[in-house]
């Protein structure tokens, strides 16, 4: 019994103990518990670099957004893309751009299809589209909008004009005239001449890119509140320049063909008379009707411009209108002697000099060249002229030329004592009278041979024929210069590289950036593994 008691005693202390050790325990385990910080979320490794990760995430995609949104309402407007054909197929010269930015007429371009359609037509219509596009986005009063008028034909109805698809209508609000544009007008097309002649048939030999042309001609002629007016003559052999008069055209001048021998006079309205290499000379009766027009009975404010023929014989009546301004074209051609200012090793094709003159402001450095040229002189060696009449020279051969007979063979040469010196071979004459104190004048330029305003040299971007001749016509009439535009060729190479850039670019793509962006990736990944 007593035995048993003793039992339960030790086992109740033991009990007791354990229950007091199970106590303490409790209170150590609740004393450590207050006593543990708190752990902030942030400081956590994996939550703070994930979260970055899901910030930077979603930064890059709200500004992969934001790029897209703002680039693609630049680009309804400006259009920022690269042209890499190497004729700028796809890009308008800056003289179109400075130009369509002084347009203050609100202006309307109207293609007369839908776009979809227009462009899906062939290449050609696609990039006359863009350059559509283009000259729209240069200046914000020029709209540009597509019309289906064969589902839409009462859109057309205010126009006298027969109008097709695929056309492209130019019109101005001023003046409210309209320019219709077909697609001979944007495409350049040059036919066959053989199929054309003997079968009557065309057959497509090349075509160009003109649309640039063709649109801002559009433009120039519709917004011009008062147009040139230029009378080509014909009736003596005269030979049509119609590269001259495209570039004319372009500039808002107004070409009109007047046969000479059939008009009893010419009409005051012309500005400009255009003689292009007569073969033979004019009667007396056709001088006294150029005599009459130039005086416009006292008013003068007319301009001349002769161009000489060197196969042209004996004319006394052309020599003797030119003579009474105190010019000469000379018979025969220049040769140039100083092997510097020839080309291609032929001493009747010269680089020339441009004077100091109205005519010699240019829009960039390239020469002016001459083939066949005749001597332009004056009788008054001054060059102040007689009276109210004033010479002035406009293009040059440099030091070194003689004249070579027009009878002369190929293989002429210029004699060891020949005078040789410098020539001018293009020269204006300027009859004057002043009307209030304001100068009012009437000229005669005479340009020394047709091959100066040849279709190789008006096209030709290497020489400034094309703008000298511009400049004589835009200053002779007060005209603010205008632009010259030639059409560009569909036949270019998009992205042309020579084997070194070939080389390098595979060099380049296929091991330097692999090897860069491997080597980047292993750096990442090991200063990740140690953090």
């Amino acid at each position: 019994m007593s035995k048993n008691k003793d039992t339960a005693e030790n086992i109740k202390d033991t009990a007791e103990k354990n229950s007091d050790a199970v106590k303490d325990a409790s209170v150590s385990e609740k004393n450590n518990t207050a006593k543990k910080p708190h752990k902030n979320p942030f400081k956590n490794k994996k939550l703070r670099y994930g979260g970055l990760s899901i910030l930077f995430t979603v930064i890059f995609i709200v500004a992969v957004v934001l790029v897209n949104v703002v680039i693609t309402l630049i680009g309804e407007r400006f259009m920022p893309v690269a042209d890499l054909t190497d004729t700028g197929l796809y890009s308008i010269e800056q003289s179109t751009i400075d130009y369509l930015r002084t347009i203050d007429d609100e202006v309307t371009i109207t293609v007369t299809s839908e776009e979809a359609a227009f462009t899906g037509t062939n290449t050609y219509y696609y990039q006359t589209n863009e350059i559509l596009k283009k000259i729209a986005a240069e200046n914000p009063k020029i709209t540009l909008d597509y019309i289906d008028v064969v589902s839409n034909p009462g859109s057309i109805a205010e126009y006298t004009e027969t109008i097709t698809s695929d056309e492209i209508l130019v019109k101005s609000k001023n003046t409210n005239r309209i320019k219709v544009l077909t697609y001979e007008d944007y495409l350049s097309i040059t036919y066959n001449e053989q199929y054309l002649n003997y079968y009557g048939v065309k057959q497509i030999e090349k075509v160009e890119a003109n649309a640039e042309q063709a649109v801002v001609s559009a433009i120039m002629n519709v917004t011009d509140v008062d147009p040139v007016k230029v009378a080509v003559l014909t009736g003596y052999g005269e030979t049509q320049n119609a590269v001259l008069e495209n570039i004319l055209k372009t500039n808002s001048y107004i070409i009109e063909s007047v046969n000479i021998t059939l008009t009893d006079k010419i009409s005051t309205d012309y500005d400009f008379v255009f003689m292009f290499g007569p073969d033979r000379d004019y009667s007396v009766a056709d001088i006294n009707k150029l005599d009459e027009w130039l005086d416009n009975g006292g008013a003068f404010g007319k301009n001349l411009i002769y161009v000489s023929n060197p196969k042209l014989g004996k004319s006394p009546n052309l020599d003797g209108l030119l003579d009474q301004w105190g010019l000469k074209v000379e018979k025969g051609v220049t040769y140039q002697t100083d092997e510097k200012y020839t080309y291609s090793n032929m001493n009747t094709y010269q680089v020339l000099t441009v004077p100091d003159t109205d005519f010699s402001e240019f829009t960039n450095d390239m020469p002016v060249h001459g083939y066949n040229m005749s001597a332009v002189t004056s009788k008054w060696e001054d060059k102040n002229g007689n009276g109210n009449i004033s010479i002035q020279s406009i293009l040059n051969t440099y030091d070194g030329a003689v004249i070579k007979p027009q009878d002369s063979g190929d293989n002429w040469k210029p004699a060891d004592d020949a005078e040789r010196k410098q020539y001018s071979v293009i020269m204006q004459a300027v009859k004057t009278r002043f009307e209030n104190n304001e100068p009012i004048s009437s000229r005669i330029v005479a340009v020394g041979g047709m091959e100066f305003l040849s279709s190789a040299f008006l096209q030709a971007s290497q020489v400034n024929n094309s703008q000298l001749i511009m400049n004589i016509f835009n200053v002779s009439c007060d005209k603010e210069a205008g632009i010259t535009l030639t059409p560009k060729s569909y036949e270019v190479v998009t992205f042309d590289i020579n084997d070194a850039q070939k080389n390098t670019l595979a060099i380049v793509f296929v091991i330097v950036l692999p090897v860069a962006l491997i080597i980047t990736g292993i750096i990442i990944w090991v200063r990740r593994l140690h953090r």
